[in-house]
C-alpha cells in the first residue's frame, strides 16, 4: 500500500508541474538560465574579447570602441561597395570566384610568389580575405567602365615619349604594351571617379 500511495503522490506532483502555468514558466526559466551559462562557458569569445589578470574586456566594450574609431569610415566604404554592386546587377555584370583567384595569382606572381605576397599583405595590415574583397570590386569597376577607357594612339605615344628613359623602353613592343596598359588604367581611374560620383549623387543613402 505505501508504495502505491507514493506513486500517486509522484504522479500528482508531476501533473501539477505540467498544468500549473507558474511552475511551467519557472521550469523554462531554469532551463534557459542553464543554457545561457553553458553558452557563456563554452562560447566565451561571443561575450569576452580578452581578460587581463582575470578582468574581462567584453565584446560590447570592443564594439563601442571600434564604432567610435572606425564606424564612419567602414560604413562609407560599405555604402560605396553597395552602390557598385547595385550598378553591376543593373548592367548584368558579375564576378566569379575563379576570376578573383586568377587575378590574385597574377598579382602574387608580380610580387615574387605566394609567400612574398602574403608577407606584403601582413606588412600592410591586410588579410587575404580583405585583399580578395578588394579584388572583387576592382574587377567590377573594370567590367563596368573598361569599355570607355580604351587608350588612343596619341595618348600611348605621349606616354612613351614622356617615359623614353625607362628601362622597359629598350624593348619597343613590350614598352608599347606597358604604355597601353598604363594609359588605360589612368583613363579607367578618371572615368570611374566621374561615373561613381554621379551614381553616389543619385543614390538614396541614409546612415544611422
Amino acid at each position: 500500500m505505501p508504495r502505491k500511495k507514493a506513486v500517486v503522490k509522484t504522479e500528482t506532483a508531476a501533473s501539477e508541474v505540467t498544468t500549473n502555468p507558474r511552475r511551467k514558466r519557472g521550469l523554462w526559466l531554469i532551463i534557459l538560465l542553464i543554457g545561457l551559462l553553458l553558452l557563456a562557458y563554452y562560447k566565451k569569445g561571443w561575450f569576452i574579447s580578452a581578460t587581463v589578470n582575470g578582468q574581462p574586456i567584453t565584446r560590447l566594450e570592443l564594439t563601442k570602441r571600434m564604432d567610435a574609431l572606425y564606424k564612419e569610415k567602414v560604413v562609407a566604404q560599405m555604402v560605396n561597395e553597395k552602390i557598385l554592386e547595385q550598378e553591376a546587377a543593373k548592367k548584368g555584370v558579375t564576378v566569379s570566384q575563379k576570376e578573383i583567384d586568377d587575378k590574385s595569382a597574377e598579382v602574387e606572381n608580380q610580387y615574387g610568389g605566394k609567400d612574398s605576397f602574403n608577407q606584403l599583405l601582413q606588412q600592410q595590415g591586410l588579410t587575404r580575405d580583405e585583399f580578395n574583397r578588394q579584388t572583387k570590386y576592382q574587377l567590377i569597376v573594370e567590367k563596368l567602365f573598361a569599355g570607355e577607357a580604351s587608350p588612343s594612339a596619341a595618348d600611348v605615344q605621349k606616354f612613351m615619349d614622356e617615359n623614353k628613359n625607362a628601362p622597359e623602353a629598350t624593348d619597343e613592343a613590350k614598352f608599347k604594351a606597358l604604355a597601353e596598359k598604363q594609359v588605360k588604367q589612368d583613363n579607367l581611374s578618371k572615368i570611374f571617379n566621374d561615373k561613381f560620383q554621379q551614381l553616389k549623387t543619385s543614390a538614396k543613402v541614409q546612415i544611422f
